[in-house]
């Protein structure tokens, strides 16, 4: 079972990876694109600046999970130490399994979010394209890190090593 759950996380992160590099690569695109036109024929590309704006979203949740795989996210540590040695385990387990119900909820009140958009069939007035599919991105990021952090909870030795911060 372990194995399968170290699989499949690897599995998701290289695909956040390539949504990473994939969605600011269109993003640099889009905007160098758009400044060219605006400075060398006069005006730029229509809807250029809002397409960026909608890669970035899936390039920044996408950035969330990995930073989450990496253990690259900023974090207090002045109470690093604050636990015993003897409860570390049991106060990592519990900090693995309070960070994956703040993002639970903050999944679920994406995928509300989303639901209205859906119900709504709200579309964006310059792209004319539905908006939901961008704001997606939202929930599932989220919910992959909660999942991650449910893996990481469950078998400590999994959770990657926090990266070194200059202090």
């Amino acid at each position: 079972m372990k194995s399968l759950a170290k699989s499949l996380i690897d599995w998701i992160l290289r695909i956040e990876k390539w949504i990473a590099v994939t969605a600011f690569a269109l993003m640099l695109g889009a905007l160098a694109a758009d400044v060219i036109g605006r400075e060398f024929f006069g005006h730029g590309i229509f809807g250029a600046v809002k397409f960026a704006v909608y890669v970035l979203i899936y390039c920044a949740m996408a950035g969330f999970g990995i930073a989450t795989a990496t253990g690259s996210h900023l974090r207090p540590r002045f109470l690093d130490n604050a636990v015993p040695e003897a409860f570390t385990s049991a106060a990592l387990r519990l900090g693995q399994f309070f960070s994956a119900a703040i993002l639970l909820v903050l999944a679920s009140a994406g995928l509300t979010f989303v639901g209205f958009g859906m119900m709504l069939q709200e579309r964006d007035v310059t792209l004319d394209v539905l908006i939901w599919p961008v704001q997606l991105a939202i929930p599932i990021g989220f919910a992959l890190s909660a999942l991650r952090h449910i893996v990481y909870g469950i078998w400590l030795d999994l959770m990657p090593a926090t990266a070194a911060v200059a202090e």
